[in-house]
């Protein structure tokens, strides 16, 4: 049997929510799997196949949580390297989170 297109990614974010329902708190469970689904929602598969569902929900979380307190009107941004004994999710890469105010052209 042939597996569908995107199934692994679709496996992979539901690995990903499952961690959602075990590690978030009752009260903040719907929100934070919204935002996770639609935070990986055009990720291709293949990015998401190849990363640890723990290193997913990690990235999510931290950029969730980074979201959370923001004034309108002003950007925020940061870099860093994550390592799971830090942050408790890790990258190869430098990552950047960026929250701004939704505008046109943006990121053109």
């Amino acid at each position: 049997m042939a597996s569908r297109p995107g199934s692994g990614s679709s496996e992979r974010l539901d690995q990903v929510l499952a961690l959602v329902r075990e590690k978030v708190a009752p009260d903040a469970r719907g929100p934070v799997e919204a935002f996770v689904r639609a935070y990986y929602r055009q990720v291709d598969s293949g990015d998401l196949a190849e990363r640890e569902s723990a290193d997913l929900y990690g990235a999510a979380l931290s950029h969730w949580n980074f979201a959370r307190r923001r004034e309108p009107g002003v950007p925020k941004v940061r870099v860093f390297n994550p390592s799971v004994a830090e942050h408790g999710w890790q990258s190869t890469h430098t990552v950047i989170e960026i929250v701004n105010d939704d505008m046109p052209f943006l990121v053109d």
